[in-house]
């Protein structure tokens, strides 16, 4: 799991340029300016937006066009959706008095179009000339929340103890306090942002949205809220716009659109509401509904990235193949547990597909028993081999673009070709977003971020293809610091981090977590949990439901259950670096010896250290280097069967696995291969013969069919294994089909002739 933001495609940002050369009509959320220095002639207008008297307001600010005032104008035109006139007059502005108030107000336009580096880049600029002007403190931290970057909590405290009066730092304050659900907190705060609203006679459509917010987000009615603004504004599409964010948040996608509709019904007009209504009808594989959507986000605001981004992945979806498995009951054959529908590129279909099928097969059947949840309906599974088309389809999901992410019944990663060869264990990741599958529906997408997320990383660890528990340096610093949190704040660890890595320690916590309470109370208390936070529990009532603790109790045992594993790795962190260091250096100078030594100190250290900064693979070569071959080779063998995934080192431990005629051995390797770089067809091939002189065809089938999928110009060899396998399976028929297959693509393939003569020897025996 990476924690890299969202990376979008490069063209996307030609629309942005193209924008500001025509103007657009007015598509986005409604912008209430709290503001006491604001203008009289902009305020007289902004009142007849706020109520919705489009038609009036369009026509107040059409007459300030053109004002001696460059800012009314420039406002204006703003309003007005012209973004090109309101860029041209705000520069004029700029060359002709370079002011704090004139970069404040243009910053504000680069939001409105979406470009919010630039936009902070002007709030920076306006603060340089003057550190303390609020509404460019306000504007950067406003922009800053939009990249969800946890900072921007402890600064707007910091504004609103300098300015407990100021209505817009109290609304930010609010909405952010919402997004980590704090919501006592953020009740207190909209009871005084209300109140000063009502003494100044601003508009109140804000505080109702964000009240409605806070019932959504503690399964109350809004109705009380969404009624009183569409009092004050009928064509206030924001109230449902503004809520259905926080159904997003949280997991729950198919409610968010009901918000979503509600929201264009009254304002078709509503480019983002538009937007996110058809992102998320992606989200639940409602494509049609996606592109109508979509499309209209597009004539309304054509240059907003997440648009243009969407409409080309929509395009991509139409080229990809789509398989579908029904997942068979272990219990009884004849029923099944489920359907999954698969999408992948076309580049890498063949060789992927098999082992996709298969690791869908195990899990459904693992993630159904283990958490007694069968899925209602089709899953559908997406590989992506251009990581830009991933990140595309995870728009708008809040704080990190990872390698894999899911949606209720819908997940979508990263293929292994979407990245270098062997840099991620695909198959790891895939395990990890099907058990979010489950979690996800079996609680209704109730249960709280950090459960989630720490429920997929304890699978990965206890039930999936990868056994590797290595904890991140980072985790480890983070131990070490004492800077784990409460498992009532947790989710604040990924929706709002305050340090750089804060995700990943969360992800690791969160794990370590669900492993320790698995470990203490049995697998079933996380399940009870789960039935908890399906009623709406929080999450100290579903720990204390699942454990007698309170939360505060189970902090404390957790931390010593910690300190007990980690504790002395964590404390003596630098040490530990240092020796890395060390063995560094030796391996330069080739003093294997030393090498050996200091590897060895570091495995004792910290075994369960397997990935890419493991030492074992060190290790390894320095007692190859000094001629113990053998000893080598039980040093990956041990590394392996603990998690190691490196491709290289498995490939030289197939070969002298192979060499010594350990060929079971050797297999369990070659598989572990294919679940970080499956594009191999030496691999394939062997693995295939392997399995059907083990008499295990099922496996030879999928290896064939992958070997196939690499070998598209000459076939023959995986399609006279496809023969054999299924002469193994009693099909005869079909063995005959694919050795005719075999013979049609080289016709002179003695094998695959041999084969022939001897079903046909059969068929007369018969």
């Amino acid at each position: 799991m990476n924690s890299i933001r969202h990376r979008y495609c490069g063209k996307a940002f030609l629309p942005l340029l193209a924008a500001l050369l025509f103007p657009v009509l007015p598509a986005n959320a409604l912008t209430i300016s709290y503001s006491d220095n604001r203008e009289a002639e902009l305020l007289e207008c902004d009142q007849q937006a706020y109520v919705g008297q489009k038609s009036e307001a369009k026509a107040c600010y059409e007459n300030l066009l053109g004002s001696d005032n460059l800012l009314v104008s420039a406002d204006a035109a703003a309003a007005l959706g012209d973004v090109r006139e309101a860029n041209r007059v705000f520069r004029r502005a700029e060359e002709e008095q370079r002011s704090v108030r004139t970069k404040t107000r243009w910053a504000h336009l680069y939001m409105q179009t979406h470009q919010i580096s630039d936009a902070v880049s002007l709030f920076r600029e306006a603060l340089l000339l003057d550190p303390n002007y609020l509404p460019a403190q306000l504007g950067l931290a406003e922009a800053t929340m939009q990249g969800f970057e946890g900072q921007v909590r402890q600064q707007l405290n910091e504004i609103v103890t300098l300015h407990p009066d100021n209505i817009k730092a109290l609304l930010l304050q609010a909405r952010l306090e919402l997004e980590i659900q704090n919501i006592a907190s953020a009740r207190e705060i909209l009871t005084t942002a209300e109140t000063l609203i009502n003494e100044q006679g601003k508009s109140p459509l804000e505080v109702y949205a964000l009240r409605a917010s806070a019932n959504l987000l503690e399964n109350k009615p809004i109705d009380e809220w969404t009624d009183k603004a569409l009092a004050v504004n009928p064509k206030y599409g924001d109230i449902f716009a503004t809520v259905a964010h926080f159904y997003i948040i949280t997991y729950r996608y198919r409610e968010a659109i009901d918000l979503y509709k509600r929201a264009v019904e009254i304002d078709p007009t509503l480019a983002l509401a538009q937007r996110d209504l058809g992102i998320n009808y992606l989200r639940i594989n409602n494509i049609f509904g996606a592109r109508y959507h979509i499309g209209k986000a597009f004539e309304l605001d054509p240059f907003d990235i997440e648009t243009v981004n969407t409409l080309r992945l929509l395009d991509k979806l139409d080229a990809m193949r789509i398989s579908v498995v029904d997942v068979p009951d272990p219990k009884d054959p004849e029923r099944k547990l489920g359907r999954a529908l698969v999408r992948l590129d076309q580049d890498d279909a063949d060789a992927l597909e098999p082992y996709v099928l298969n690791l869908i097969t195990d899990a459904m059947q693992t993630f159904t028993e283990r958490y007694r949840f069968r899925l209602k309906k089709p899953m559908v599974v997406e590989l992506y081999h251009d990581h830009d088309d991933f990140g595309v389809r995870t728009v708008s999901t809040p704080g990190i673009g990872l390698l894999g992410v899911t949606f209720g019944y819908l997940t979508a990663m990263d293929s292994p070709k979407a990245r270098a060869a062997g840099e991620f264990h695909w198959g790891s990741t895939l395990w990890h977003e099907i058990a979010h599958v489950y979690t996800l529906e079996a609680t209704n997408h109730r249960l709280p971020r950090w459960m989630s997320e720490g429920l997929s990383v304890y699978e990965e660890w206890n039930t999936g293809p990868l056994g590797d528990r290595s904890i991140p340096i980072e985790t480890l610093l983070a131990i070490a610091k004492n800077d784990l949190l409460p498992i009532e704040e947790l989710d604040s660890g990924f929706v709002r981090p305050t340090y750089n890595g804060q995700v990943q320690v969360s992800y690791m916590q969160a794990g370590l977590l669900c492993d320790f309470i698995s470990n203490r109370w049995g697998h079933d208390a996380l399940v009870k949990m789960l039935a908890e936070f399906s009623h709406n529990a929080s999450t100290a009532e579903a720990v204390f439901a699942a454990t007698g603790l309170q939360a505060a109790e189970l902090d404390e045992q957790f931390l010593l259950h910690v300190e007990s594993n980690f504790g002395d790795l964590a404390r003596n962190l630098d040490d530990y670096q240092v020796t890395r260091r060390q063995v560094q250096r030796a391996a330069n100078a080739e003093d294997w010896l030393s090498v050996e030594l200091l590897a060895q100190n570091l495995v004792d250290r910290d075994p369960a250290r397997v990935g890419d900064d493991n030492a074992y693979e060190v290790l390894a070569k320095a007692q190859r280097e000094q001629g113990n071959e053998e000893q080598a080779l039980n040093t990956l063998l041990g590394w392996h069967a603990i998690g190691g995934h490196g491709v290289d080192s498995l490939q030289r431990l197939v070969r002298e696995l192979r060499e010594r005629e350990r060929h079971d051995e050797a297999a369990a390797v070659m598989e572990s291969i294919n679940w970080v770089n499956p594009y191999v067809i030496e691999e394939h091939k062997w693995l295939g013969d392997y399995y059907l002189d083990v008499q295990k065809p099922d496996l030879a089938l999928r290896e064939y069919n992958a070997l196939q999928g690499l070998q598209e110009e000459n076939p023959a060899a995986a399609l006279l294994g496809k023969a054999r396998a299924a002469q193994q399976l009693g099909d005869a028929g079909e063995s005959k089909r694919q050795v005719l297959f075999a013979l049609e693509n080289a016709p002179f393939y003695r094998p695959a002739q041999k084969l022939l003569l001897e079903l046909k020897e059969g068929e007369v025996s018969e």
